[in-house]
């Protein structure tokens, strides 16, 4: 008996199949190329204008040898920056069909973090909720789950924070210990490790929250050894990954030779410097959570006041509030783009799906008097999305069609010393998404390109040299000015 295909299923092929084709057509770009090589900490690294000649990576152990150097004298993402340096040696094919599966694998794990119901129990308004703000929520979209170096460094150890996240919840939701082999220690030490040496606003949060789930455990005498050798081991990679020595390293670096004219080293933790964060970043990701929040809100109103402190609504608080706790926290921190409060719209759109889950319970939401109102939204919401699909299409094959002709022009070419080449221009409608979408990166534009993503008519340019190397060729630099000085 043939399966029926369920509208949930759809809905899944479809995002996946766009998802997949935006990864095949984005080629390696900006930090991709630079961790192709072995960092080189003796040498400022990789990724500062002057680079020298760099060692391609040719093994497995070139990589170790590099993220231990990397780890030394730039930073402590050891996973995310590993598994960069890992698709960058063996290929980017390679990384564009696992991309498309680790961003579904976040899609789950949020459903079932977020409702604890089994993946059987997925359904069309739960993957709709999902995929909405998979598509229109989350910061720096095409930041932290296309490109190559961005998408290891947030999507993929999201993922794992998630896994590591997901015993508690599944031990939270059914009021008893999801595990109970012997080996559980030994796997939550693990996962702890991973998860707490991801990124540092995933390790925030995922802290938040495992932290007052050992309260919750405690007080009602479930809490369990796994438990807290998960927290114990999550605590020791958060400190590996923030104490590596080469933080201090890099902010000294950066303060040197980095190009910042919106915000020079003798600002940082000035009133200018908290400006500049809250505009980058904190609004635009607390902007974009606006819909998952308010569906929260919907919910709790909706509850008899001597009801509105039950489960569910504990579950919300601690997640929404470790959410907004990092981003007040990135407030302080120098250099914080938008794309640092991934994990933070992760765990809010967790909560929001909890709120989905109750409204889902009570029959009369789903009534006429409500009918109407969500028929409107889903069919906005379809035609937004068919449209802004065919547009992010459109810019994404225009890019790399330029992006190969540029590497045939170079190569027919190569024989001169320096080889000028035009520079990328985006089609205008890319810079001129609307606001409420394009809080920030959700596909090429003119700014991404000129903040690191194209080369430069500068010869000592970083990413212009390593570029030059990764290809075999001698120098390549592009016409025009600096877009990085024009407004």
């Amino acid at each position: 008996m043939t399966a029926r295909i369920k509208s949930w299923q759809v809905m899944l092929l479809v995002f996946m199949g766009v998802f997949l084709v935006r990864n095949l057509m984005l080629p390696m770009a900006s930090d991709d190329i630079p961790y192709a090589f072995v960092w080189d900490g003796a040498d400022k690294g990789n990724l500062l204008d002057g680079v020298g000649p760099r060692e391609r990576i040719s093994s497995f152990g070139d990589i170790i040898r590099s993220q231990y150097s990397h780890y030394m004298t730039w930073g402590g993402r050891v996973i995310g920056i590993g598994l960069t340096q890992l698709f960058a040696w063996e290929g980017k094919h390679v990384f564009d069909y696992l991309n498309t599966l680790v961003f579904i694998a976040l899609a789950f794990l949020i459903f079932r973090v977020g409702t604890g119901r089994k993946f059987s129990e997925m359904n069309g308004t739960y993957m709709f909720w999902i995929l909405f703000a998979f598509w229109f929520l989350l910061p720096d979209p095409f930041l932290t789950t296309l490109w190559m170096c961005g998408s290891c460094v947030f999507l993929w150890t999201a993922v794992i924070g998630l896994l590591f996240l997901l015993p508690y919840a599944r031990a939270y939701w059914t009021d008893g210990s999801s595990l109970s082999s012997s080996t559980s220690s030994v796997v939550m030490a693990f996962a702890g490790l991973c998860a707490g040496w991801s990124v540092e606003t995933g390790a925030f949060v995922i802290g938040f929250v495992t932290f007052f789930a050992l309260i919750y455990f405690w007080r009602r005498k479930q809490l369990k050894t796994w438990m807290v050798v998960g927290f114990v081991f999550l605590c020791i990679g958060g400190l590996m990954l923030g104490l590596a020595p080469g933080e201090m390293v890099r902010l000294e670096l950066q303060r040197k030779y980095e190009y910042n004219p919106e915000l020079p080293a003798d600002m940082y933790w000035t009133p200018l410097m908290y400006y500049i964060n809250y505009v980058e970043c904190f609004k635009p990701v607390v902007g974009k959570q606006i819909p998952l929040l308010l569906l929260i809100a919907f919910y709790v109103w909706r509850l008899p006041k001597g009801q509105r402190w039950n489960k569910t609504t504990q579950f919300q608080a601690v997640m929404v509030g470790g959410a907004m706790a990092v981003m007040l926290v990135l407030l302080f921190v120098p250099v914080a783009p938008a794309r640092a409060g991934f994990f933070s719209t992760c765990a809010v759109l967790a909560a929001s799906l909890s709120a989905l889950r109750e409204l889902l319970r009570e029959k009369e939401v789903l009534g006429q008097r409500y009918r109407r109102l969500i028929q409107g939204f889903v069919a906005v919401c379809m035609a937004l999305w068919v449209a802004t699909t065919a547009i992010v299409l459109y810019v994404e094959w225009d890019v790399r069609q330029q992006w190969m002709s540029r590497i045939d022009y170079i190569n027919a070419h190569q024989d001169q010393d320096v080889v000028v080449v035009h520079q990328i221009d985006v089609p205008p409608i890319a810079d001129e998404l609307p606001d409420w979408w394009c809080y920030n990166c959700v596909t090429w534009n003119t700014i991404v390109l000129a903040w690191g993503c194209d080369l430069e008519p500068r010869e000592e340019g970083s990413h212009n040299l390593m570029y030059a190397q990764y290809y075999g060729w001698k120098k390549v630099i592009t016409d025009g000015e600096d877009r990085r000085t024009i407004e």
